[in-house]
Order: C-alpha cells, then structure tokens, then sequence
C-alpha cells in the first residue's frame, strides 16, 4: 500500500483508514465489493468500480490526518465532494467563513470518530435548531448525549424512626464539667 492511504487494484485505486499507511494488507475482490483485510480484520470495504485510473476515497479514512494539516479539509482530494449530513455542512460552512475555521471543524469531526457519526449529528442537528454553533455549545451536546443519565430511585427508603423524642437536659454538661475539674 501506498503511503497516501490508497490500494491499487485492476487501475483504480481505492482508499483505506490512514493509520494502515504503508503497512502491508491484503485484498479482496469480489463481482461488486472490494474488501481490504489487515490481520484478519477488514479494514475498509469499497464499490467495485470498473473504470481506469480514477482513486475512490472514503473522507472518514483521512479524518486524523486533518489533525496535523486542517487546509486540507478546504481542497484535499478525498473532501472535494464529500455529502456531510446537512446540518453538519452547515455548520461547516459556518466555520469556513472564519479565520481558524477549519480547525474548528477538524476538531468536530474527530469527535465524531471518538463518539460516532450518529452522537455528533444528532448534536449538530440541535445546535443547528438552538442557533449555537460554536464548537464548545456542540461539545456540550455531545457530552449530554453520550452521558448516561441519573434515573432516580424508584422506590423512597424508609429510615428508622424515632419512637422516643430525645429530651434536652443540659445538666448532662454539668456532670462532664465536674469531672474534668471546672466549676460552673
């Protein structure tokens, strides 16, 4: 494999996650589907094509690399036609528009490799309808979405009760007092 995170095979080449970049895997081919096996594993599974000289990425395989060069995201091959879920795309067009804005991006998109695709378009679907896209709002979505909720008990505990009410007698202090060598 090629350390631009692509296998050949018949003229096409198709993409695999980056972290398996210049390792060495296996390929399979089969009438409709190209499957990439590292130890034992299948690691990325593409659409047979049958044309000539023509790369086929998965956006998602390139995702960490965006970690050392976020330009890429504006121009990189694998992002030019990439169908991010609508509120998604909003919100990346939302940072493109700002200075520092594809960093943003790349952040929320590694979040989506921590927590899920599903997690972090769910949280970007309610930042989109709160009007609150600024990254650390969506963070905070996430977080509410991925941490459990407290249920409360069902059932409210009995503690013991008193039977007795406790009676105040000060001369108790006394008596201590007295022990100890000190008048009152």
């Amino acid at each position: 494999m090629r350390s631009t995170c692509l296998v050949q095979y018949d003229s096409n080449r198709y993409s695999v996650p980056a972290r398996f970049a210049g390792q060495r895997v296996s390929l399979r081919a089969y009438a409709g589907r190209i499957k990439v096996v590292a130890n034992q594993d299948v690691i990325a599974e593409h659409k047979r094509r049958f044309t000539r000289n023509i790369s086929y990425f998965e956006p998602w395989h390139y995702v960490p690399l965006l970690a050392r060069k976020p330009g890429a995201l504006r121009d990189g091959a694998p992002f030019v036609d990439w169908q991010l879920p609508a509120s998604m795309r909003r919100i990346k067009d939302h940072y493109m528009k700002g200075k520092g804005g594809d960093r943003e991006f790349v952040d929320l998109l590694l979040l989506a490799q921590d927590h899920g695709i599903e997690i972090v378009e769910t949280a970007c679907d309610l930042a989109v309808a709160q009007n609150t896209l600024r990254l650390p709002a969506i963070i905070n979505l996430i977080n509410q979405l991925v941490e459990p909720v407290i249920v409360p008990l069902a059932q409210s505990y009995d503690y013991p009760r008193l039977t007795m009410r406790p009676e105040a007698n000060c001369k108790r202090y006394e008596t201590l007092y007295m022990r100890q060598g000190v008048a009152v």
